[in-house]
């Protein structure tokens, strides 16, 4: 027997809920170009990515695809915390965890010291090789 409202006086509501979905879905847009030769990867604070058109293995090419990500993630952190938290970046700077640091010519000045970008003694860069 159907319950009904105005008989058994149950409210109605029109409360909605959410199921998350039973998958992932990543538009994060790819682009392969031509790159320096010691770049495999680059990851874009527009949330883009662009890999080196060098790379020919496919398990490479998904460990620099996995990699940037880990960056692209990092940059959605900065913006979501105010820059308290993760990754952001200009041409003269790199903000990490809320301190700045300065970057030119291809180095970042980390600790006192100018260290070539990339460089896995960064945190980011910690934080991203882990995850790969």
């Amino acid at each position: 027997m159907p319950l009904r409202a105005k008989e058994e006086k149950v409210e109605k509501n029109n409360m909605a809920f959410r199921i998350k979905a039973p998958y992932k879905i990543d538009n994060t847009p790819i682009y392969s170009i031509n790159d320096e030769d010691d770049v495999m990867g680059r990851a874009n604070n527009n949330g883009t990515i662009v890999v080196n058109n060098d790379i020919k293995s496919p398990a490479e090419l998904e460990k620099v695809i996995k990699h940037e990500k880990v960056h692209v993630d990092q940059f959605k952190r900065f913006e979501k915390s105010n820059g308290k938290k993760g990754l952001d970046y200009s041409d003269e700077y790199i903000k990490w965890e809320g301190n700045s640091y300065p970057r030119r010519n291809g180095k970042i000045k980390y600790k006192g010291r100018w260290i070539t970008e990339g460089s896995k003694q960064f945190p980011w860069e910690k934080e991203a090789y882990k995850k790969r």
